[in-house]
């Protein structure tokens, strides 16, 4: 497949086309331009087309359009257009060779013509120039002779006044008119003497039927001529009832610009096989697009315009579309010199090009950017994001990293895109529009994206508006903005927030490895920390190993073992200054660009791509770890790389990538005790305790701190050690020292009461050992002391009603030593029975003991000797009830209302118990939580309580014996106690003793449980 160069021919000029050496006069015409040269170089649009149709219908005498109006910009191709129209209005024979299927082209003879540039003033006027043109000066002579005086419709229809068909072509007027209106004449200007001219002569022009006038325009050019004329245009209109035929003379929207290009700027191009083979190439890279979801679908169909656009891209279109409006681009002449100086571009190019667009502009050819300035006022979007001689502008950057020239073509197409100056206009191109643009035969959509996107990082003047259109401006952009405030920055912030993101990186949460961490700190501070604990020193590298400062630390500390360092080998903290910068521009930045700011979208994603950058700098700079190590005696620091593995899509986690290190082989951090506990026990009795066996807790921490060889633990790992040691039976631990060789353990015996005392005083007792082997011997002795003579205990449970009772438990086995025997002592329970008609009152005490009683409220202990029943009086009495047995002691008082009062008398204000003979009981699971809640909500506590749950063989039971348990605590081992049992299992809760703190509680709570409160069981003083 061929390039440009090798299958197009240009024409002698084509490289070196002014806008001035184009410049067409009207003059030519009748200074004898040959037609058939310039017809060589034309292509006849539809606008001509159009002109030439209709106005040689006119100059024929077979129309009555008269007065054509040729609208386009400045350089639109209407004078050229014109001077066709001359050459073969004057010329018969001329049109019968290149005009021939023209209707009525031959039905007239050579025209008169008669020509007018408004851009000159004539001291005759325009209608005096007309005038002479047409071989009458003298009719119009009185019109100008003593100053401007407007030919009536009279004058011009004698003026008209010939069998030969008159063709008059008026360039430019608008600045014409525009002069006059300056020019004072009277009471007015001779604007009004030059429109009054003009109108006249369009209405007699409609009466003549061989007479036909066309009239160029300049769009916003020349307001006030411009109006001038469209108003005398519109006056003829309305007094002939005919309208004024409007022409555009080049459709730059159409393919026609690329048959005029063609026919101006190349003498031979290819043939359509070549030029087929060249789509096909292109239709085949951008399908390939297409399904990578690079561009879209729709994108293969520019394929299609090739054979129409060749050797033009057919994108150029859609480029030179944006901006052909601009005021100072001058449309036809203006393109043809643009295009010159892009084939300028392309011939002195060493690339090879297949298609010419838009991105082949080479801005370091003067021409050409002195032209693409001329047309955008964007010169210092030139200078420093697309071209610029020492090589400092943006795409020169970024291709020099690349070593090759995308990001040059990528600049260039989204320049020649934004290009326009209208206001509100469509200005650059979109992600997808840029790629189907630039993607050729040799480079994919994925060649320019990565030039794409830094540029959209570095440039100074590329802008994103939210409908994803990337254009440059003059306008300076956001990253510009937050370029000067990085640039502005005091280096005392910028540390700061250096530090602030090391700190956030790397917070300990865990504190596995280390419980501080220090970034860029100062060694008086940084000598502090380490003495008290582990601490991470995140470190600048200098080029030593280790960096100077961390040497200076590790020389200096005693606690060495405590000295962790984060840093590297490679000397980037520029670029980590550098993206500190700019996250530091971001934060100052922030509240400028508010949420309502157009720039607020491209401004966040700056703030996400700053802060990736920042981070990703910081993992390239800091990536090695060092930690404490000893060699043949001497201490000295270890290296190793940072674990680089993580979870992209989550936060990074610095401390856990350290631990990850850390716990590697060589492991010098051990963060499970009881997986390790062999190799870490080894360590710490070798290097904690060295010789001496039994050593203080504290100096082993110390020796932690010290001892280089010594591995790392997690926090309270020492603790943890310890108590693991001592479970196994390794250490032990007594105080605050530690030993690694425990001493024999002795025997120990533990009672718990299972139930009791009942009515008669009897208790069940769980008896177990400890340090006494699997099969112990326990001697018991009830009220007396025990000896290896008592008796032996035969199971686990023992029945009692003694006051007090003796165990002993022996080693069967020797290999623990007899301990001190172990006494449990019984507790006395007080009850009555109160018989309320008789109002006789019965007291017990069990298991046995005197009982003692008063009925005035003095002290029970001092009280009478209790025999037999008491009679009570029928007032509401209250006894108080002391009981003693082998000096354990204990009181109640029991009130009993007024003879004929069946109900307890409560005061709802004073705290109140309830001691009850027999367990109150509640029996359904939902009741039972209704109960411990309310219970917890008025600050009540139960004694002697004993809940169970599920059916056998799955039962748990919970029992608390004389000791006063929280409702809140019994609710959450219940629940987790029916964890372990069906959902539908059933659940008793029982209690005898109940505080409350007021009498109101009790009667509320009463209710709950449906529970009877009897007299006597109500203790409230």
């Amino acid at each position: 497949m061929k390039s440009v160069k090798e299958l197009c021919k240009l024409q002698e000029n084509a490289l070196s086309i002014n806008v001035g050496n184009q410049i067409e006069q009207l003059e030519q015409i009748i200074t004898g331009t040959n037609g058939s040269d310039f017809f060589k170089k034309t292509f006849i649009t539809e606008g001509m087309k159009k002109l030439l149709s209709a106005g040689m219908a006119r100059l024929a005498a077979k129309s009555s359009d008269c007065i054509f109006h040729l609208k386009q910009a400045m350089g639109g191709g209407k004078t050229h257009i014109m001077v066709g129209f001359g050459l073969l209005a004057k010329d018969k024979a001329l049109r019968a060779e290149l005009a021939s299927d023209i209707p009525y082209q031959s039905d007239f003879g050579n025209a008169k013509i008669a020509a007018f540039n408004g851009r000159n003033q004539p001291a005759n006027y325009f209608w005096g120039s007309i005038a002479t043109q047409l071989d009458k000066p003298s009719l119009f002579k009185q019109y100008w002779e003593n100053g401007a005086k407007a030919p009536d419709e009279e004058a011009w229809l004698k003026l008209f006044d010939t069998n030969e068909p008159i063709l008059i072509l008026l360039d430019e007027l608008p600045p014409y008119f525009d002069y006059y209106t300056s020019q004072v004449l009277g009471n007015g200007t001779v604007a009004t003497v030059v429109t009054r001219a003009f109108s006249n002569m369009l209405t007699a022009a409609q009466k003549r039927n061989n007479v036909c006038i066309v009239v160029s325009d300049l769009d916003a050019a020349y307001e006030s001529g411009t109006n001038l004329i469209k108003s005398a245009l519109n006056d003829a209109k309305q007094e002939l009832g005919r309208a004024v035929v409007n022409i555009t003379p080049v459709n730059l929207e159409s393919n026609e610009i690329y048959e005029i290009l063609r026919k101006r700027l190349f003498v031979d191009l290819p043939d359509a096989k070549e030029i087929a083979e060249i789509a096909e190439a292109y239709a085949n890279r951008l399908s390939e697009a297409a399904r990578a979801h690079t561009v879209e679908r729709t994108a293969e169909l520019i394929t299609n315009e090739i054979e129409a656009t060749y050797p033009f891209h057919p994108s150029f279109k859609s480029i030179v579309a944006l901006f052909k409006e601009n005021e100072k681009f001058k449309q036809t002449r203006g393109l043809m010199e643009l295009v010159s100086r892009l084939l300028k571009s392309v011939w002195e190019s060493e690339e090879d090009v297949y298609l010419i667009g838009a991105q082949h502009f080479d801005l370091a050819i003067p021409e050409v950017r002195e032209k693409l300035s001329e047309i955008s006022d964007m010169r210092a979007v030139i200078a420093k994001d697309l071209w610029e001689s020492n090589g400092s502008a943006h795409t020169q950057i970024i291709d020099g990293g690349s070593g090759n020239k995308t990001a040059a073509q990528v600049g260039t197409m989204l320049f020649m895109a934004s290009l326009s100056t209208a206001v509100n206009s469509v200005k650059g191109l979109t992600e997808q529009e840029l790629l189907q643009y630039l993607i050729n035969p040799q480079q994919r959509g994925g060649d320019f994206k990565p030039a794409l996107n830094e540029l959209l990082k570095k440039a100074w003047y590329l802008h994103q508006n939210q409908d994803g259109r990337i254009f440059f401006d003059r306008q300076e952009n956001l990253t510009k903005k937050l370029e000067g405030y990085a640039e502005k920055a005091s280096q005392n912030n910028v540390d700061r927030l250096i530090c602030e993101r090391l700190t956030e990186m790397y917070k300990p949460i865990t504190k596995e490895a280390y419980e501080k961490v220090m970034p860029l700190p100062l060694l008086d501070d940084a000598l502090a920390a380490i003495k008290n604990s582990r601490v991470l020193l995140i470190i600048s590298p200098d080029g030593n190993i280790p960096p100077s400062f961390v040497a200076n630390v590790f020389d200096r500390i005693d606690a060495k073992n405590n000295v962790l360092v984060l840093t590297g080998d490679k000397s980037s903290m520029a670029n980590l200054d550098h993206s500190a910068r700019q996250v530091y521009a971001a934060k100052k930045a922030d509240n400028e660009i508010t949420s309502s700011h157009p720039q607020r979208k491209e401004f966040e994603e700056k703030v996400k791509q700053y802060d990736h950058e920042l981070t990703t700098v910081i993992l390239n700079v800091f990536d090695k770890v060092m930690y404490p190590g000893n060699q043949g005696g001497k201490d000295f620091l270890r290296s190793k790389v940072l674990n680089g593995s993580y979870d992209s899509n989550e936060k990074y986690n610095g401390e856990n990538q350290i631990i990850k290190t850390l716990t590697e082989d060589p492991k010098k951090l051990y963060t499970d005790i009881s997986a390790d506990f062999d190799a870490v026990r080894s360590k710490a009795e070798s290097l904690l305790f060295g010789n001496i066996v039994e050593v203080a807790k504290s100096d082993l921490i110390d020796n932690m701190r010290r001892k280089t060889q010594m591995s790392w633990l997690p926090p309270k790992g020492l603790d943890l050690l310890i108590n693991e040691a001592c479970k196994r039976g390794l250490w032990e631990m007594t105080g605050n020292m530690v030993s690694k060789r425990p001493k024999p353990k002795q025997t120990e015996v533990m009672v718990t009461v299972e139930a009791g005392p009942d009515d008669n005083g009897e208790v069940r007792l769980r008896v177990e050992t400890v340090n006494a082997g699997n099969s112990p011997t326990i001697y018991y002795c009830e009220d007396g002391e025990v000896s290896f003579n008592s008796k032996i205990l035969s199971d686990n449970s023992f029945v009692t009603k003694a006051m007090k009772v003796q165990f002993l438990a022996v080693d069967s086995t020797g290999k623990n030593e007899t301990g001190k025997a172990k006494q449990w002592q019984n507790r006395l329970v007080i009850r009555n029975k109160f018989d309320s008609d008789s109002r006789m009152l019965e007291l017990f005490v069990a298991p046995r003991g005197i009982i003692k009683y008063t009925l005035d409220g003095s002290e029970a202990r001092n009280g009478q000797n209790y025999t037999g029943p008491v009679k009570l009086d029928n007032g509401k009495v209250s006894v108080y009830v002391f009981a003693e047995c082998d000096g354990i002691e204990d009181k109640r008082t029991f009130t009993f209302d007024a003879k004929g009062v069946s109900e307890v008398n409560i005061v709802r204000e004073k705290p109140v118990e309830i001691h009850a003979g027999r367990p109150k009981k509640v029996d359904a699971t939902a009741k039972i939580f209704e109960a411990l809640k309310f219970a917890d909500e008025r600050g009540m506590e139960f004694e002697s309580a004993d809940i169970s749950t599920g059916s056998d063989p799955k039962v748990i039971r919970l029992s608390f014996g004389a000791m006063r348990i929280k409702p809140a605590f019994i609710s959450e081992e219940l629940e987790k106690m029916r964890t372990f049992v069906e959902s539908d299992s059933p659940t008793i809760f029982t209690f005898k003793t109940l505080y409350c703190k007021a009498g109101h509680d009790l009667e509320e709570f009463a209710k709950v449980i449906n529970m009877d409160i009897k007299p006597g069981e109500v203790v409230q003083e």
